[in-house]
């Protein structure tokens, strides 16, 4: 199950990959990167262009986080139970 939030959020990175974050007011920090992927194009009409990160952070909660590379902003999107 997954908790959706689309939440800009502060984001730390190492060698080009998220190492921490911070989210409402909290600071979480990376222990693994599980995955990457990208979303660019036309394929919503929209011209989105978001590099997507699933991310373990420390105690083991497992997230997906996205850069929007046109505005040069962090979202957290999704949390996984």
């Amino acid at each position: 199950m997954t908790k959706r939030f689309d939440e800009e959020i502060l984001v730390e990175r190492d060698a080009g990959m998220p190492s921490g974050f911070e989210w409402r007011g909290r600071r979480y920090r990376v222990v693994d990167v599980i995955g990457r992927w990208r979303i660019e194009g036309r394929w919503w009409e929209d011209g989105r262009d978001r590099e997507y990160w699933r991310v373990e952070a420390r105690g083991g909660a497992v997230w997906d986080l996205y850069h929007d590379r046109q505005r040069d902003r962090w979202h957290v999107e999704r949390l996984w139970d």
